[in-house]
């Protein structure tokens, strides 16, 4: 089976999915919400095994960060150079990585998801993906309830 690897549109998702929408959320700045949305993919890209990229644009951070791929609680967080979008990265990162993976991208850009395609990588929509995140931590969550009401095994014979 090939691995997956799923690039995100990091400013793409933030926009589209209702849980950066709330009253709360709102309030939250922009650097809060990305932070919150790296916290989430983290989660979701260690119980998936799926190698995970965020792209966000460059220009649209308050401050140019660095464009050196960074890692972060285990998935990577790259931001498009002055100049280049977070599509052109995505675009580029697609034509290396599908020889050897099966590549997802995530966003909303229409024209995007056919580009992607044609370099040979499958495309979703954000609300999509929100739906297989929310679905995938909410098993998550489930497993770890149950591995905790499980009696656990000692070595002192057949006490459980």
């Amino acid at each position: 089976m090939t691995p997956r690897w799923v690039l995100v549109d990091g400013y793409s998702v933030l926009h589209a999915w209702p849980a950066f929408q709330t009253r709360r959320q709102r309030a939250r700045t922009f650097v809060q919400k990305r932070d919150e949305l790296i916290g989430v993919l983290a989660r979701y890209a260690d119980h998936t095994g799926d190698k995970l990229t965020i792209v966000f644009d460059g220009y649209a951070a308050r401050h140019q960060p660095e464009t050196a791929p960074v890692l972060w609680q285990g998935i990577e967080v790259l931001y498009s150079e002055a100049g280049r979008t977070a599509d052109d990265v995505i675009e580029r990162l697609v034509s290396l990585l599908t020889p050897r993976y099966r590549v997802i991208v995530i966003t909303d850009d229409h024209a995007e998801r056919r580009t992607v395609e044609s370099l040979g990588a499958d495309a979703y929509s954000c609300e999509w993906f929100a739906d297989e995140v929310a679905r995938t931590l909410h098993d998550l969550d489930r497993t770890l309830r149950h591995q905790q009401r499980q009696p656990r095994r000692t070595r002192l014979g057949d006490v459980w």
